[in-house]
Protein backbone atom coordinates (compact mmCIF):
# COMPACT_ATOMS: atom_id res chain seq x y z
CA UNK A 1 0.00 0.00 0.00
CA UNK A 2 0.71 3.68 -0.06
CA UNK A 3 0.00 5.94 2.69
CA UNK A 4 -0.49 9.20 0.29
CA UNK A 5 0.05 11.52 3.95
CA UNK A 6 3.70 9.92 4.18
CA UNK A 7 6.53 10.10 1.14
CA UNK A 8 4.52 7.77 -1.12
CA UNK A 9 7.21 4.75 -0.10
CA UNK A 10 5.98 1.67 -1.11
CA UNK A 11 4.21 -0.67 1.70
CA UNK A 12 3.17 -4.11 0.84
CA UNK A 13 0.23 -5.17 2.62
CA UNK A 14 0.13 -8.83 3.99
CA UNK A 15 -2.32 -11.37 4.28
CA UNK A 16 -3.94 -11.82 7.64
CA UNK A 17 -3.15 -15.07 9.72
CA UNK A 18 -5.21 -17.86 9.72
CA UNK A 19 -4.41 -18.56 13.43
CA UNK A 20 -4.82 -15.02 14.18
CA UNK A 21 -4.55 -15.44 18.45
CA UNK A 22 -1.99 -13.75 20.83
CA UNK A 23 -0.60 -15.27 23.61
CA UNK A 24 -3.43 -16.03 26.04
CA UNK A 25 -5.46 -16.88 22.93
CA UNK A 26 -7.08 -13.49 22.85
CA UNK A 27 -8.12 -12.63 19.10
CA UNK A 28 -4.72 -10.44 17.62
CA UNK A 29 -5.44 -7.38 16.17
CA UNK A 30 -2.71 -6.72 14.34
CA UNK A 31 -1.81 -6.22 10.86
CA UNK A 32 1.61 -6.75 9.32
CA UNK A 33 2.89 -4.16 6.11
CA UNK A 34 5.98 -4.71 4.69
CA UNK A 35 8.44 -1.77 3.36
CA UNK A 36 10.23 -2.35 0.20
CA UNK A 37 12.20 0.54 0.86
CA UNK A 38 14.22 -0.86 4.02
CA UNK A 39 12.70 -4.66 4.48
CA UNK A 40 11.15 -3.60 7.55
CA UNK A 41 7.95 -5.30 8.60
CA UNK A 42 5.37 -3.10 10.58
CA UNK A 43 2.94 -4.37 12.89
CA UNK A 44 -0.07 -1.79 13.09
CA UNK A 45 -2.98 -2.57 15.65
CA UNK A 46 -5.97 -2.07 13.60
CA UNK A 47 -9.20 -3.56 15.57
CA UNK A 48 -11.28 -3.19 12.75
CA UNK A 49 -9.79 -4.60 10.05
CA UNK A 50 -9.08 -7.72 11.89
CA UNK A 51 -10.99 -10.82 9.97
CA UNK A 52 -11.79 -8.61 6.71
CA UNK A 53 -10.96 -8.66 3.00
CA UNK A 54 -8.62 -5.43 2.35
CA UNK A 55 -7.97 -3.54 -0.47
CA UNK A 56 -5.87 -0.51 -0.86
CA UNK A 57 -5.96 2.99 -2.68
CA UNK A 58 -4.51 6.69 -1.60
CA UNK A 59 -3.22 4.97 1.93
CA UNK A 60 -7.03 3.80 2.87
CA UNK A 61 -8.10 0.48 3.06
CA UNK A 62 -11.55 -0.56 1.76
CA UNK A 63 -12.27 -3.56 4.17
CA UNK A 64 -14.84 -6.30 3.65
CA UNK A 65 -15.75 -8.41 6.26
CA UNK A 66 -17.89 -11.47 5.97
CA UNK A 67 -20.96 -10.17 6.92
CA UNK A 68 -21.67 -8.40 3.69
CA UNK A 69 -23.23 -5.25 4.75
CA UNK A 70 -19.70 -4.77 6.72
CA UNK A 71 -18.06 -2.66 3.98
CA UNK A 72 -15.89 0.76 5.04
CA UNK A 73 -13.36 2.87 4.22
CA UNK A 74 -10.65 2.83 6.68
CA UNK A 75 -7.60 4.87 7.77
CA UNK A 76 -5.24 2.44 9.16
CA UNK A 77 -3.22 4.91 10.94
CA UNK A 78 -5.61 7.17 12.44
CA UNK A 79 -8.41 4.18 12.65
CA UNK A 80 -11.45 6.33 10.83
CA UNK A 81 -14.18 4.96 9.55
CA UNK A 82 -16.26 5.79 6.69
CA UNK A 83 -19.39 3.42 6.26
CA UNK A 84 -19.89 2.36 2.59
CA UNK A 85 -23.45 1.14 1.44
CA UNK A 86 -24.45 -2.35 1.24
CA UNK A 87 -23.85 -3.94 -1.92
CA UNK A 88 -27.39 -4.96 -2.87
CA UNK A 89 -28.16 -1.07 -3.43
CA UNK A 90 -26.89 -1.80 -6.29
CA UNK A 91 -28.56 -1.64 -9.07
CA UNK A 92 -29.05 -5.61 -10.67
CA UNK A 93 -27.19 -6.96 -7.45
CA UNK A 94 -26.83 -10.23 -7.57
CA UNK A 95 -25.20 -11.58 -4.74
CA UNK A 96 -24.70 -15.71 -6.46
CA UNK A 97 -22.53 -14.06 -8.57
CA UNK A 98 -19.57 -13.70 -6.15
CA UNK A 99 -18.15 -17.12 -4.03
CA UNK A 100 -17.80 -15.19 -1.15
CA UNK A 101 -20.49 -12.22 0.47
CA UNK A 102 -16.52 -10.33 1.07
CA UNK A 103 -15.50 -10.83 -2.72
CA UNK A 104 -18.18 -8.32 -3.73
CA UNK A 105 -15.34 -6.16 -5.10
CA UNK A 106 -12.79 -7.05 -7.25
CA UNK A 107 -10.47 -3.85 -7.52
CA UNK A 108 -11.37 -0.25 -5.91
CA UNK A 109 -9.58 3.32 -6.60
CA UNK A 110 -10.16 6.20 -5.23
CA UNK A 111 -9.92 9.43 -6.67
CA UNK A 112 -8.60 11.28 -3.75
CA UNK A 113 -7.88 10.65 -0.61
CA UNK A 114 -10.44 11.17 1.72
CA UNK A 115 -7.87 12.87 4.35
CA UNK A 116 -7.99 15.83 2.41
CA UNK A 117 -11.24 16.48 1.06
CA UNK A 118 -14.68 15.03 0.97
CA UNK A 119 -14.87 15.32 -2.84
CA UNK A 120 -13.84 12.50 -3.82
CA UNK A 121 -15.17 9.13 -6.06
CA UNK A 122 -14.48 5.31 -4.72
CA UNK A 123 -14.83 3.23 -8.14
CA UNK A 124 -15.06 -0.43 -7.70
CA UNK A 125 -14.62 -3.18 -10.32
CA UNK A 126 -17.11 -5.54 -9.18
CA UNK A 127 -16.23 -9.42 -8.43
CA UNK A 128 -17.32 -10.72 -11.89
CA UNK A 129 -15.65 -8.17 -14.03
CA UNK A 130 -18.30 -7.07 -15.30
CA UNK A 131 -18.92 -3.75 -14.15
CA UNK A 132 -17.76 -0.46 -12.75
CA UNK A 133 -19.36 1.19 -9.51
CA UNK A 134 -19.16 4.18 -7.85
CA UNK A 135 -19.85 6.01 -4.59
CA UNK A 136 -19.32 9.80 -3.85
CA UNK A 137 -19.59 10.74 -0.40
CA UNK A 138 -23.37 11.46 0.98
CA UNK A 139 -24.68 8.09 -1.79
CA UNK A 140 -26.43 6.09 -0.43
CA UNK A 141 -26.20 3.59 -2.96
CA UNK A 142 -23.91 2.41 -5.32
CA UNK A 143 -24.12 3.77 -8.94
CA UNK A 144 -23.55 1.08 -11.55
CA UNK A 145 -22.22 1.79 -14.88
CA UNK A 146 -24.13 -0.07 -17.25
CA UNK A 147 -22.01 -2.09 -20.22
CA UNK A 148 -22.08 -0.78 -23.56
CA UNK A 149 -22.73 -3.69 -26.07
CA UNK A 150 -19.65 -4.93 -25.51
CA UNK A 151 -18.98 -8.28 -23.86
CA UNK A 152 -15.46 -7.38 -22.70
CA UNK A 153 -14.74 -7.84 -18.89
CA UNK A 154 -12.55 -4.99 -17.00
CA UNK A 155 -9.07 -6.07 -15.87
CA UNK A 156 -8.15 -2.68 -14.09
CA UNK A 157 -9.19 0.82 -13.31
CA UNK A 158 -7.01 3.89 -12.11
CA UNK A 159 -8.12 7.34 -11.92
CA UNK A 160 -5.64 9.79 -14.21
CA UNK A 161 -6.20 13.76 -14.64
CA UNK A 162 -9.81 13.73 -13.86
CA UNK A 163 -10.87 10.99 -15.42
CA UNK A 164 -10.85 6.83 -14.78
CA UNK A 165 -9.17 5.00 -17.25
CA UNK A 166 -10.35 1.17 -17.38
CA UNK A 167 -8.68 -1.20 -18.95
CA UNK A 168 -11.03 -4.01 -20.36
CA UNK A 169 -9.53 -7.95 -20.89
CA UNK A 170 -7.88 -8.29 -24.43
CA UNK A 171 -9.56 -5.59 -26.26
CA UNK A 172 -9.85 -1.83 -25.08
CA UNK A 173 -8.12 1.25 -22.60
CA UNK A 174 -11.82 3.19 -21.94
CA UNK A 175 -12.36 6.35 -20.42
CA UNK A 176 -15.14 7.33 -17.58
CA UNK A 177 -16.22 10.63 -16.63
CA UNK A 178 -18.58 10.03 -13.72
CA UNK A 179 -19.21 14.08 -13.28
CA UNK A 180 -22.42 13.81 -15.59
CA UNK A 181 -25.82 12.16 -14.81
CA UNK A 182 -24.85 9.53 -16.91
CA UNK A 183 -21.30 8.23 -17.25
CA UNK A 184 -20.45 6.84 -20.40
CA UNK A 185 -17.32 5.28 -21.86
CA UNK A 186 -15.30 6.24 -24.59
CA UNK A 187 -12.56 3.97 -26.38
CA UNK A 188 -9.08 5.62 -26.20
CA UNK A 189 -6.79 3.03 -27.30
CA UNK A 190 -6.81 -0.61 -28.25
CA UNK A 191 -4.47 -3.17 -26.56
CA UNK A 192 -1.57 -5.21 -28.87
CA UNK A 193 -3.14 -8.33 -29.47
CA UNK A 194 -3.68 -11.00 -26.79
CA UNK A 195 -2.21 -8.43 -23.58
CA UNK A 196 -4.15 -8.08 -20.22
CA UNK A 197 -2.74 -5.30 -18.49
CA UNK A 198 -2.73 -3.08 -15.35
CA UNK A 199 -2.38 0.72 -15.42
CA UNK A 200 0.49 2.83 -14.10
CA UNK A 201 0.37 6.40 -13.74
CA UNK A 202 4.01 7.93 -13.61
CA UNK A 203 5.51 11.12 -13.76
CA UNK A 204 2.36 12.50 -15.24
CA UNK A 205 1.78 9.41 -18.27
CA UNK A 206 -0.18 6.52 -18.27
CA UNK A 207 1.46 3.18 -18.79
CA UNK A 208 -0.25 0.02 -19.24
CA UNK A 209 1.76 -3.03 -18.18
CA UNK A 210 1.09 -6.46 -19.45
CA UNK A 211 1.88 -9.48 -17.57
CA UNK A 212 2.84 -12.79 -19.40
CA UNK A 213 2.95 -16.06 -17.45
CA UNK A 214 2.15 -19.60 -17.19
CA UNK A 215 1.10 -22.40 -14.59
CA UNK A 216 4.19 -24.52 -13.17
CA UNK A 217 4.91 -26.97 -10.79
CA UNK A 218 5.57 -26.42 -7.06
CA UNK A 219 6.35 -28.61 -4.25
CA UNK A 220 5.25 -25.73 -1.66
CA UNK A 221 1.89 -26.49 -0.07
CA UNK A 222 -1.21 -24.32 -1.82
CA UNK A 223 -4.79 -23.59 -1.14
CA UNK A 224 -7.01 -25.79 -3.04
CA UNK A 225 -8.80 -23.65 -6.06
CA UNK A 226 -12.00 -23.49 -6.01
CA UNK A 227 -14.39 -26.06 -7.66
CA UNK A 228 -15.20 -23.91 -10.68
CA UNK A 229 -12.06 -23.42 -12.02
CA UNK A 230 -9.86 -26.36 -13.68
CA UNK A 231 -8.48 -29.01 -11.61
CA UNK A 232 -5.17 -30.82 -12.34
CA UNK A 233 -4.87 -34.19 -10.39
CA UNK A 234 -1.94 -35.97 -9.24
CA UNK A 235 -1.29 -38.44 -12.17
CA UNK A 236 -0.48 -35.09 -14.29
CA UNK A 237 1.23 -33.18 -11.19
CA UNK A 238 3.10 -36.35 -8.88
CA UNK A 239 1.29 -37.01 -5.06
CA UNK A 240 3.24 -33.71 -3.72
CA UNK A 241 2.99 -31.18 -6.51
CA UNK A 242 0.90 -28.40 -7.04
CA UNK A 243 -0.06 -26.01 -9.34
CA UNK A 244 1.15 -22.45 -9.03
CA UNK A 245 1.57 -19.63 -10.85
CA UNK A 246 4.55 -17.76 -12.03
CA UNK A 247 5.33 -14.15 -14.43
CA UNK A 248 8.07 -14.91 -17.05
CA UNK A 249 8.01 -11.44 -18.46
CA UNK A 250 6.35 -8.16 -19.01
CA UNK A 251 5.72 -5.70 -22.27
CA UNK A 252 5.01 -2.18 -21.05
CA UNK A 253 3.28 0.30 -23.04
CA UNK A 254 2.92 4.33 -22.70
CA UNK A 255 -0.50 5.55 -23.29
CA UNK A 256 -1.00 8.74 -25.83
CA UNK A 257 -4.41 9.81 -25.37
CA UNK A 258 -4.71 12.39 -27.83
CA UNK A 259 -3.34 10.36 -30.68
CA UNK A 260 -5.14 6.79 -29.06
CA UNK A 261 -2.51 4.37 -29.54
CA UNK A 262 -0.34 2.75 -27.01
CA UNK A 263 3.78 2.65 -28.04
CA UNK A 264 6.00 -0.19 -26.03
CA UNK A 265 8.59 1.39 -24.28
CA UNK A 266 11.66 -0.92 -23.27
CA UNK A 267 12.85 1.65 -21.03
CA UNK A 268 11.57 2.69 -17.96
CA UNK A 269 14.46 5.11 -17.12
CA UNK A 270 14.37 6.67 -13.32
CA UNK A 271 10.62 5.30 -12.51
CA UNK A 272 10.19 1.75 -10.47
CA UNK A 273 6.92 0.35 -11.03
CA UNK A 274 4.94 -1.72 -8.14
CA UNK A 275 2.28 -4.09 -9.14
CA UNK A 276 0.00 -5.56 -6.73
CA UNK A 277 -3.35 -7.86 -6.69
CA UNK A 278 -5.51 -4.25 -5.71
CA UNK A 279 -3.37 -1.40 -6.40
CA UNK A 280 -0.18 -0.73 -9.05
CA UNK A 281 1.67 2.72 -8.23
CA UNK A 282 5.37 3.89 -9.67
CA UNK A 283 7.89 6.21 -7.80
CA UNK A 284 11.45 7.87 -8.49
CA UNK A 285 13.46 5.60 -7.68
CA UNK A 286 16.22 8.44 -7.59
CA UNK A 287 14.21 9.60 -4.10
CA UNK A 288 14.27 5.88 -2.32
CA UNK A 289 17.63 4.74 -1.55
CA UNK A 290 17.77 0.70 -2.01
CA UNK A 291 15.19 1.44 -4.78
CA UNK A 292 16.63 -0.10 -8.18
CA UNK A 293 15.28 2.30 -11.68
CA UNK A 294 14.11 1.00 -14.39
CA UNK A 295 12.19 -2.31 -12.56
CA UNK A 296 9.30 -3.75 -11.85
CA UNK A 297 8.43 -4.98 -8.12
CA UNK A 298 5.30 -7.34 -8.58
CA UNK A 299 3.48 -9.95 -6.50
CA UNK A 300 3.10 -12.92 -8.33
CA UNK A 301 -0.51 -14.16 -6.93
CA UNK A 302 -3.21 -12.92 -10.08
CA UNK A 303 -3.95 -16.70 -10.91
CA UNK A 304 -6.67 -14.93 -12.86
CA UNK A 305 -4.55 -13.93 -15.81
CA UNK A 306 -2.66 -17.29 -16.52
CA UNK A 307 -5.69 -19.11 -18.00
CA UNK A 308 -3.48 -18.05 -21.42
CA UNK A 309 -0.32 -19.93 -20.86
CA UNK A 310 0.93 -23.11 -19.60
CA UNK A 311 4.47 -24.29 -18.95
CA UNK A 312 5.56 -27.48 -20.87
Amino acid sequence: MANCDLPRVPWLTLAEEEDNKEEGGEANTCRKFFSLYNGMILKKRIPNARGKRCMESMGWLIAAGKDEGEITLLHPFSGVQIQLPHPNTTKGYNCQLTADPWTFFHETVLSASPSKTSDYVLMVIEANNKYLSFWRPGDLRWTRIMKEDNPALHRDVVYFNGKFYAVQWLVHVLVRDVTGADPMAQKVARLPLDQIGDEVESLGSLFVVARHGGLSKSRIPMTPIPNDYEVYDDEVLGSDEQLTFETRYFRVYKLDIAAGKLTETKELGDRAIFLGANASLSVQASQFPGIKPNCIYFTDDRYDIYGYYQSE
